[in-house]
Formats: C-alpha cells, structure tokens, sequence
C-alpha cells in the first residue's frame, strides 16, 4: 500500500512543481499577450503549463503530437484524432520539438503560446466527473445509455455531434463531454 501511495504521490509533486493546469472549457489562444485576434482553441481536459502570468492572459506550454503534413492542430497522442488544441491553418506556429515520429507515427511537440486567463484548475478529475454526469443524465433519454468503451476514440465525436441537439447539454460543455469520451473510449491509448 505504502508503494501504491508514493508512486501516485510522485507524479503529483511534479505536476504541481511545473504548473499544470487544466481548464474545464474551451480557452481561447493567442501568437502575442497583445494580440485580440483568436488564432487557436485549447480543448478541456488537457494538461498544460502555465509558464507567464499577465494581466489577463497567461502564457502556456502544450504538449502533443502534430502530424507534419497538417501542423494545424496538436493531438493528445500519436495515433488517435483526440484534439488537444487547433488552430487557423494560415497562422506559422513555432513549435519545439521533441522527438520525430518514426513508422507512420506523428512527432511529438511543444508550443508556447499566450491564452485567456481563466480559473484553471490542479486537477482534472472533477471536470472528468462533471462530463461523466453530463453524459450519464442526458443521454440515455431517447434510447439506452451507450457504453463510454461501446466506440472507438474517433468515432466518439461524430455520434456525439450528431445526438447532442436533442439534450440539454450547454454548448459550453459539448468538448468537455467528448474529451471525456474520447478518453474512455474502447481503443483509447495513453501518451
């Protein structure tokens, strides 16, 4: 047990020492802390590191995966369309790189980029939860409950979108409910 406790307490303090956060809505995102013209969308539920703190934007680090022929959008891993953040396709973003894809598999990135500042939070789990009770309560309604692991990780959003309009789910909330999908679904993988 006491095992079980460091090896979850360990990648806390990590987190907590680099600054993660996450948010529970779309945040909008920005080239400069200036600038007022959106040029991207950061999804809920993702991680990433808040690096400068101004006024009323932030800047932050993503993590991800892009996949070179499309460099528009970053993806939570290398092989599934779990979108972490995406953005105007005629905008040249400076991404670091980490390490180059191999076989057929997309290269793992980062982007520092400025964001609305919002109340972020530690911890993702209770925005987990908040579109677990969404989903849950709306949409069993007009047939049974789907099973989260029921469709695969690019499926998901598609059925999603296609059902959504006959729930009372906030349009706030549609990409909280579909990260949390995506991110139960049957063939989902983590990084």
């Amino acid at each position: 047990m006491k095992k079980i406790f460091i090896s979850l307490l360990i990648p806390t303090i990590f987190l907590w020492a680099k600054n993660i956060a996450y948010s529970d809505e779309v945040v909008s995102l920005y080239l400069n802390k200036d600038d007022a013209k959106v040029i991207g969308k950061l999804l809920p539920t993702n991680p990433f590191e808040i690096l400068k703190d101004q006024n009323n934007k932030v800047m932050i680090r993503i993590s991800g995966y892009i996949n070179p022929k499309f460099p528009s959008v970053i993806y939570f891993n290398n092989s599934q369309r779990i979108i972490v953040a995406a953005f105007s396709k005629n905008i040249k973003l400076n991404y670091s790189q980490i390490k180059k894809g191999e076989k057929g598999k997309w290269d793992k990135v980062n982007l520092e980029i400025w964001a609305d500042k919002k109340d972020f939070s530690k911890d993702n789990r209770k925005m987990l939860n908040h579109a677990k009770e969404l989903f849950v309560n709306n949409c069993g309604i007009c047939h049974a409950l789907h099973s989260e692991k029921e469709f695969n990780v690019n499926a998901w959003p598609a059925i999603f979108k296609s059902m959504v309009n006959r729930t009372s789910i906030d349009k706030k909330d549609q990409w909280l409910v579909i990260e949390y999908l995506q991110k139960n679904a049957k063939d989902f993988k983590i990084k």
